[in-house]
């Protein structure tokens, strides 16, 4: 029962403190290297959606083809 009421609370005890370590004065994007730096932080999101990617579409021809092969 703790445990259930531990889950449950969790989001709300989450959300309250977010506010506390996500606060920060900001940053100035109209430097010249701000470009560079947001794409330094987004490079792993698209690195790792485009291998997911891959490894999903070459289990699908991968499956196609031994179903083609058994008809």
């Amino acid at each position: 029962m703790l445990n259930k009421s531990l889950i449950a609370l969790s989001p709300l005890a989450l959300s309250v403190l977010s506010f506390c370590a996500m606060a920060h004065e900001g940053h100035d994007h109209s430097h010249p290297s701000a470009g560079l730096i947001h794409l330094l932080w987004a490079a792993p999101v698209f690195v790792i959606g485009a291998y997911a990617s891959y490894k999903l579409r070459q289990k699908y021809l991968e499956n196609r083809d031994k179903d083609n092969g058994q008809g």
